[in-house]
């Protein structure tokens, strides 16, 4: 390829265009700078950009007399540049006047205070109401009310859905928490098993030891299932199916228990059903069935409740997941450092927990902590259950006040900042983990 070669008079080291020079610029800036640029921003549009109300008396400069009646307005205006919501107007009339009639009409009205709940106002916008009293004295209405002024309480709207869904990021933070340390030790357990030695084929189970060790483990385990049900624990009842199924059971024992079996087949499972499928399946399947058979053995009622049902459906699901990062990192560590421990002295399981793990667990830090994030995000399904995560008190509130822009804006910003906040944290454990290397 020819290179170009400059000419005098064009400024090939210069930007040419205006957008050359900003996308240029861009380039130097790290991007979590860009980030937290992009959240001031949000935080400044939505939360720091407040409503400001006021509320005017018109009332009239013409003198009236004694025991007569005049009707003068207040006028609540939104000044912006937030909407104002859940806004309440206190009008305490002054010595002299009586309260006659209102329009609209007020919330309480009780002696000399009238209270009205004003409309959601937005930038700009007011609202009127109009009051009817009888001066007890003559004199200019504008004058008679002078002493006293119209009190304003209300909420800027992107306040009121924070502290609405203040409840909701709690509830998320514990989901995401408990559900990840359920992951982790699901996965590492069946991460282990599926890197321990495959069990022996088929034809295996045909040897004569086997079989003979086969037979042995049926004959104890039916005797154990008829004594069971002769005892009428439980209210047990003997069935020819349920001996079949404990005997050939009992027999595949070997095989069907042996850790990498286990293992396999609770990955390939999990990772096969997708994660909303399985949450809605631990909480309308799962849950009432355990509910009702432990409360019917224990004698009284056994509570298991959404929340639980759903961290236990997010902790199996990215257990599968977690099974294989963990897999991967054990596998990624050379053979000759278990064989190095094996001659030292140490079992399986010491070489394994004190040569293996700790530098597998150093390498699969960066895909645990996206794991992380993406449950993070992903335990918003446990609002299938009824559970008040984040997701579901913004459906809430939105379903209240019909403001779908406003809500959904929060809860997305909302999730933005739990994971950025995330994500930082998994970036300072691994520095940690590196300096100790």
């Amino acid at each position: 390829m020819t290179a170009i070669a400059k000419r005098p008079g064009l400024p090939f080291d210069r930007p040419r265009t205006l957008s050359d020079a900003l996308l240029g610029w861009l380039d130097g800036v790290p991007w979590w700078a860009m980030v937290l640029v992009g959240i001031a921003g949000l935080v400044g549009f939505f939360i720091l950009s407040p409503a400001h109300m006021v509320a005017n008396r018109v009332a009239s400069t013409a003198e009236v007399s004694a025991g007569s009646q005049f009707v003068y307005e207040i006028v609540v205006t939104n000044n912006g540049p937030a909407q104002a919501v859940r806004t309440t107007l206190t009008e305490v009339l002054p010595a002299g006047l009586s309260f006659v009639k209102a329009e609209p009409a007020p919330k309480q009205q009780t002696g000399q205070e009238i209270n009205w709940d004003v409309p959601d106002l937005g930038n700009h916008q007011s609202a009127t109401f109009k009051v009817t009293v009888k001066a007890s004295a003559a004199g200019r209405p504008i004058d008679m009310m002078s002493t006293v002024s119209p009190v304003l309480h209300w909420r800027t709207v992107s306040v009121d859905i924070l502290e609405f869904l203040s409840a909701g990021v709690k509830v998320t933070v514990l989901v995401t928490l408990y559900s990840f340390l359920l992951a982790i030790v699901l996965g590492l357990l069946a991460g282990l098993g599926r890197v321990t030695k495959p069990p022996r084929g088929v034809a295996s189970v045909f040897g004569v030891s086997y079989i003979l060790r086969g037979l042995v483990r049926v004959a104890i385990g039916l005797a154990l299932y008829y004594g069971l049900v002769r005892s009428g624990l439980g209210g047990l009842r003997f069935s020819s199916s349920a001996a079949v199924l404990i005997g050939l059971l009992l027999y595949l024992a070997p095989v069907v228990l042996h850790p990498y079996t286990v293992s396999s087949v609770y990955v390939e499972v999990f990772r096969g059903v997708p994660m909303l499928v399985q949450v809605l399946y631990l909480g309308f399947v799962v849950r009432p069935f355990l509910t009702g058979e432990l409360s019917r053995v224990v004698g009284r009622e056994v509570n298991f409740s959404e929340f639980a049902a759903a961290i236990i459906g997010l902790g199996l699901g990215y257990g599968a997941y977690l099974a294989e990062v963990f897999r991967a990192g054990i596998e990624s560590i050379h053979r000759g450092q278990m064989e190095a421990a094996r001659s030292l002295g140490m079992n399986y399981g010491q070489a394994m927990r004190y040569v293996i793990l700790p530098q597998a667990i150093r390498r699969v830090l960066p895909p645990l902590a996206n794991d992380s994030v993406a449950l993070l995000k992903d335990s918003s399904f446990v609002s299938v259950l009824s559970v008040a995560d984040l997701t579901r008190q913004g459906r809430l509130y939105m379903s209240r006040t019909y403001r779908a822009f406003e809500s959904w804006n929060m809860v997305a910003f909302s999730y933005l900042i739990l994971t950025f906040i995330l994500s930082g944290l998994a970036r300072l454990v691994e520095k940690r983990m590196s300096a100790n290397e």
